[in-house]
């Protein structure tokens, strides 16, 4: 519980309980950590599907598509992304007055580069030129495809539960055939956030963070770029 990560999500729980933003979270965590997040103000639920990140993230939806009705809006994030806690009520505004199904933020170039590792910014910033390219060929819009938050109506959460991805395909993918089989609209929405400090300290210059940061290019490239290039839906 000393990990910094842990911290910044106490720290985010609490942000949400003082905002009035509800909370939802699906965790395999020890019983202790589950129970300092409820304390900090998250609704906590106890994994029940197998599996990694993907699956927790499913579970998630299908609870909070349960509680909405179609029009309303479900938002992802990581839950070390302090900030971005306070920027949810924009994100959700902006798909109620634009009418989008998805809304995917998008960093100020300006705070990400001053914010966050230096290895992860030029990494990312890659991995969203190549997507890019892609995207644009089967016409979706420049979107901040490494940022992790994303926002969609609940109509469109059947695109995610289908999903079987376990790692960031499990939140990007769904929105790539959503807008491209099933009609969605989804457009990008800039924010102002700044990564925590922490996190830029503990990674920047670490040989393992880089490591990390190769593997994640790999995969996106792999399973992002392979949902872009698909020439039919998946059976």
């Amino acid at each position: 519980m000393a990990d910094p990560r842990f911290k910044l999500g106490v720290e985010a729980c609490r942000r949400a309980k003082a905002l009035g933003i509800r909370l939802l979270l699906v965790d395999a965590s020890p019983p202790e950590v589950r129970e300092a997040l409820r304390e900090a103000g998250a609704e906590v639920h106890v994994q029940t599907a197998r599996g990694r990140k993907g699956a927790a993230l499913r579970e998630a939806i299908g609870i909070a598509r349960s509680q909405l009705p179609p029009d309303g809006v479900i938002c992802f994030q990581e839950l070390e992304k302090v900030e971005m806690i306070g920027l949810q009520r924009e994100v959700v505004a902006y798909v109620v007055s634009s009418g989008c199904d998805v809304c995917v933020p998008r960093r100020d170039d300006s705070l990400f580069r001053r914010s966050y590792p230096i290895e992860q910014y030029h990494s990312e910033n890659f991995v969203n030129r190549y997507l890019d390219t892609l995207g644009s060929a089967v016409g979706l819009p420049t979107l901040d495809w490494t940022f992790g938050p994303v926002a969609f109506r609940a109509a469109a959460a059947s695109f995610w539960l289908q999903n079987d991805g376990e790692l960031w395909d499990a939140q990007i993918v769904p929105f790539i055939r959503a807008a491209r089989w099933g009609g969605a609209r989804c457009e990008g929405l800039q924010v102002q956030y700044s990564h925590p400090e922490p996190m830029k300290r503990e990674e920047e210059g670490v040989a393992a963070w880089s490591e990390k940061r190769l593997m994640q290019l790999n995969f996106l490239f792999k399973e992002v770029g392979g949902a872009l290039k698909e020439e039919a839906p998946p059976a």
